[in-house]
């Protein structure tokens, strides 16, 4: 944390100089990502490098990708890794619960990372029982001993409208700290009982800085014209009885040595961090931190940046869920046109989440939908709309995919990666529950409601029936009749098509002549018969294009067997054969 004084002490203050005012408008020198590996050995998905963002939530894998490490990546750029020269080494430290991760990189080996990337923690995230686990994650930048020399320099400089900038006028007497040498020719025994070299004075002086109270900071991060630190050759034990070396109070005089110099270390500290953080905030806040006397000489000074991250794990936790009938339960096979479908977290989940965070960018739902009969598909991208708590609804007419299998997704999708899928779910619509149709009304009323064409219930059937007499058949004989079914079946989850194949069918029929032009069937009774009977019956309908049933005619007493044909519901079943 030294720097030795020389010629060239200005220009590389210039030059840090350029740096920390130029910070700001280059790129950060570093960027921390997540990197999720192809869940297989198979296949064609490639490694996704996710940068992190602030609060971001992010998935612990998907379809084809699981989250392997969090590794940092230094910018290969001169400039913004140049920027970094002002710290001898950062220090990442990651919390992820139980797991603790500490790793320490010298700026001066950034170069030499294979890519510039540093792993700093393998995803163990699993082992904790929360389904969302938040990841800290702290980076002290500890300031270089020659940038932080520098600082010391100009902060003794005497500027204009500073008054004394708190500093000497004139150079402070420091009484020096001499070793112990042998006993020989060439030293001498001072007063003090040391064995002092010949010619070896026993004071220095030194320009000090002071402290806002004007107590003199006996403590320097430089080094002297002989390159030796500035802070080896002080006698701090000396030092500690003079009273013009004091720091606040008298008690401050009691402590030991070594308590002595840190005071006086920590009284720079706070000039220095001050003078940084006023001039040069664009790294952060600076600080102070204690650290054993070994290293750093018991303190150092550095920027600490937190950040902090989500990770959603299990993504079973998000499904979809569906409102039909008054009843809601999690997403089956299929459902019914008119249902209301909802993407929902665990409750536990929801708990532990920021709000809205799984609703934002770069969160994407789509669904999947067919585009024509030639197997194409479209994606149609989902607008959640808010329902409660970590429900929301999926916008959709369900009807317009009536008999077709559709696919939702939810994905993490980033620009120039792959999209992580996180939940994928596969369903058909069909009109479901109690189906019927009323001749002609069937139509107007589907006609209103822009029901899909190819719903069981937008259409009604109205055969051609052939009316085969079961009583009087001796004057009676067949006649044509048109049919009109009032339909009634049902669609289950079993059975989504049971109405398109057979349906309870009540029936209305208009029968046409039928008796017979013979001897025993008197002029009188052939005048008085109708030409038109209207029959009521019951049947059923067979694949909506055949009707068969019995119907009864009350002006004339006749029954009969219906067996109809609707020639429009018969034609898609000769296509669908071809």
């Amino acid at each position: 944390m030294h720097l030795r004084r020389g010629r060239n002490a200005v220009r590389g203050l210039l030059y840090v100089l350029y740096l920390l005012a130029s910070a700001t408008s280059v790129a950060q020198p570093y960027e921390l990502f997540a990197v999720y590996e192809p869940a297989t050995s198979t296949g064609t998905a490639k490694t996704i490098r996710l940068k992190l963002n602030e609060n971001a939530l992010i998935p612990d894998g998907g379809e084809s990708h699981v989250l392997d490490r969090l590794i940092v990546k230094f910018d290969a750029e001169g400039g913004p890794l140049s920027a970094l020269s002002i710290f001898s080494h950062l220090d990442f430290q990651v919390d992820i619960g139980p797991q603790q991760s500490s790793i320490e990189v010298k700026t001066s080996d950034i170069k030499r990372l294979p890519n510039r990337e540093l792993t700093l923690v393998r995803w163990r995230g699993d082992q904790e029982r929360d389904s969302v686990v938040s990841v800290k994650l702290e980076v002290e930048a500890v300031y270089a001993g020659d940038f932080l020399c520098l600082q010391e320099r100009e902060l003794l400089v005497l500027r204009n409208g500073d008054g004394s900038s708190l500093r000497d006028l004139e150079p402070t007497t420091i009484p020096k700290w001499v070793p112990e040498a042998s006993n020989t020719s060439d030293s001498k025994k001072t007063a003090t009982g040391n064995n002092q070299p010949a010619d070896e004075p026993l004071e220095t002086k030194r320009t000090l800085l002071h402290t806002s109270d004007h107590d003199r900071i006996l403590y320097s991060l430089c080094r002297g014209p002989d390159g030796k630190l500035l802070n080896d050759s002080v006698d701090w034990e000396k030092a500690s009885q003079e009273e013009k070396f004091k720091l606040g109070d008298a008690a401050n005089m009691k402590k030991p040595k070594h308590d002595f110099r840190k005071a006086h270390k920590y009284a720079l500290a706070q000039r220095i961090s001050a003078r940084l953080n006023e001039r040069f905030p664009s790294f952060g806040r600076t600080a102070i931190k204690a650290t054993d006397p070994e290293k750093y000489d018991g303190a150092y000074f550095q920027v600490s940046s937190k950040f902090g991250f989500f990770v959603i794990k299990n993504m079973g936790s998000l499904f979809l869920m569906e409102e039909s009938g008054g009843e809601v339960q999690r997403l089956a096979d299929l459902i019914d046109q008119d249902a209301d479908v909802a993407i929902s977290l665990a409750q536990a989940t929801c708990a532990q989440l920021p709000p809205a965070a799984l609703l934002n960018n770069p969160w994407t739902f789509e669904l999947e939908v067919p585009d024509g009969k030639d197997g194409k598909t479209r994606k149609v991208k989902a607008e959640l709309d808010f329902r409660h708590g970590c429900t929301r609804s999926l916008p959709f007419q369900w009807k317009d995919y009536l008999n077709q299998r559709v696919t939702f997704r939810a994905i993490y999708r980033t620009p120039g990666n792959d999209d992580i899928v996180v939940l994928k779910d596969s369903f058909s619509i069909y009109n479901l529950g109690l189906i019927t149709t009323v001749p002609v009304f069937t139509e107007i009323i589907s006609a209103a409601q822009g029901s899909s064409a190819s719903d069981v219930e937008a259409t009604s059937s109205i055969p051609v029936s052939y009316a085969i007499p079961l009583n009087d058949q001796s004057t009676r004989g067949g006649a044509l009749a048109v049919t009109f079914p009032f339909t009634v079946s049902y669609n289950s989850r079993k059975a989504p098509n049971l109405a398109e194949y057979i349906a309870l069918a009540p029936s209305i029929s208009l029968i046409s002549g039928g008796y017979k032009d013979s001897a025993s069937v008197s002029a009188d009774d052939k005048a008085d018969a109708p030409n038109v009977r209207v029959a009521i019956g019951v049947g059923i309908n067979v694949a909506r294009a055949f009707h068969f049933g019995y119907a009864w005619a009350p002006q004339d007493g006749g029954q009969y067997t219906l067996i109809g044909l609707s020639i429009p519901d018969l034609l898609p079943l000769l296509k669908g054969g071809e």
